[in-house]
């Protein structure tokens, strides 16, 4: 109860900018409910019985409202406000005389409209200011006499209505704008509030980010080191023990090994991505390509792939030398990783193209392909569409988050049996000093 009423009471209670306009329509309820006294007492004084009366219901209209505004049911206490007070305003300046001044108060109302609403409520504000200016309207164009020339009042306290009416549609006006600036001095106030302690939580947050991208990347680079001395003895004990089993014991941990050793380099590229600046450079695609193609010449089923490059001799490209290198090595790997073992030939085709200050790189592949419900996934973190594959999951994730650190964009296209496509656009970062 009474909750709208106080404005500094609502900034403890009712935070949130959307009770702004059921704020205003208590408020403006109450200036009703004080103007209609106003108006009564001036009635009373001069014996104009029937104007009492009808101020009083226009009392009982804004209680009314009043009160269910309160109770929380805002949508009726609107058009209560709205439709029931202005048409019975109406019909009380239809059977008393223009000079009364109650045609005033519309000015009022057609303010307050404009404030009671909320932004998703915008069209009920257009439809309310029309009816009320249409009731206005029509006692203009009627000459205040809509139902004939009536007149219940007989003009008693007629000079002194005038200027009660008018003094309570200025001040009912300039409240509303001063009570505006009171609720927006501290909705102001709690925004400024809001962003101080928002600006607060980022920055405990980037220092969190930052120890932790420190730990991890610490932490990654201090395991590679007893990883690479376990490998060294493996090999080392691989000459002096003959026995089959402990050979294949061998193997198998070497592969674990390597797993985590992968696993542990995609981390520190993960890091390396958000912790470096980008650092252009002039990259001669055609090279680089065949440099990537060969690092994964110990990937399993490599001698069976044909890779077929359509790439213009000489092309140069400026962008991320390293950067691109993990890009391309991660698709280009797994090209060869999800090949078809069922087809008698292998493609992956690789093809540079320029788009003006961009420059387009395609992978072409005839492999496995990737299901439609899957194709959303793969650039997710730790997702793996083939079980039967090993990985961590992380590859294309660490394609993607590249490739937004340098503004390129990404496009995924694959049938199952037949193939994926994977279309790179990326900006020539320092195009205009190229020659194509």
């Amino acid at each position: 109860m009474f909750r709208f009423l106080n404005p500094n009471k609502w900034s403890r209670i009712e935070k949130e900018l959307e009770q702004k306009p059921n704020i205003l329509l208590s408020q403006f309820s109450i200036i009703a409910i004080i103007a209609a006294a106003i108006q009564i007492i001036n009635d009373i004084w001069f014996l104009n019985f029937v104007a009492v009366g009808l101020d009083l219901i226009i009392v009982f209209i804004f209680i009314a409202t009043f009160l269910i505004n309160e109770s929380g049911r805002n949508l009726l206490a609107k058009f209560i406000f709205i439709v029931l007070g202005p048409a019975f305003i109406f019909c009380y300046a239809s059977v008393i005389p223009k000079t009364i001044g109650l045609y005033l108060i519309f000015f009022p109302i057609i303010a307050v409209i404009f404030l009671i609403f909320k932004n998703e409520e915008r069209r009920y504000k257009y439809y309310s200011m029309i009816y009320v200016v249409s009731l206005l309207l029509i006692l203009e164009l009627t000459a205040y006499q809509p139902f004939g020339e009536l007149n219940w009042t007989e003009g008693k306290s007629e000079p002194s209505s005038f200027y009660v009416n008018m003094f309570i549609s200025v001040f009912g006006m300039v409240f509303s704008m001063y009570n505006i600036d009171v609720i927006n001095t501290l909705i102001d106030k709690k925004r400024q509030e809001t962003l101080l302690e928002l600006k607060q939580k980022n920055n405990e947050l980037e220092l969190a980010n930052n120890e932790l991208d420190h730990f991890v990347y610490s932490a990654s680079h201090d395991l590679k080191a007893p990883l690479s001395s376990i490998l060294g003895l493996i090999n080392l004990a691989k000459y002096e023990v003959k026995d089959e089993h402990v050979m294949d014991y061998f193997i198998r941990i070497e592969n674990r090994i390597e797993r985590l050793t992968n696993f542990i380099k995609e981390v520190i590229e993960i890091s390396r991505n958000a912790r470096t600046e980008i650092k252009v450079e002039s990259i001669e695609i055609e090279d680089f390509v065949d440099d990537i193609i060969e690092n994964n010449n110990y990937i399993d089923g490599m001698e069976k792939i044909d890779f077929i490059k359509d790439i213009k001799a000489g092309s140069i490209v400026f962008s991320d030398n390293a950067r691109l290198e993990v890009i391309l090595n991660n698709l280009i790997s797994n090209a060869i990783k999800y090949s078809d073992p069922n087809k008698s030939k292998s493609t992956v085709k690789i093809k540079v193209s320029h788009e003006n200050k961009y420059f387009k790189i395609e992978i072409i592949d005839n492999g496995i392909g990737i299901p439609n419900n899957q194709l959303e996934k793969v650039f997710d973190m730790f997702y793996r569409g083939e079980d039967s594959k090993e990985g961590s999951g992380l590859g294309l994730y660490i394609v993607k988050n590249m490739l937004t650190k340098l503004d390129g964009e990404f496009e995924i296209k694959s049938q199952i049996d037949k193939g994926t496509t994977i279309t790179l656009k990326l900006p020539n970062m320092l195009s205009s000093e190229s020659n194509f």
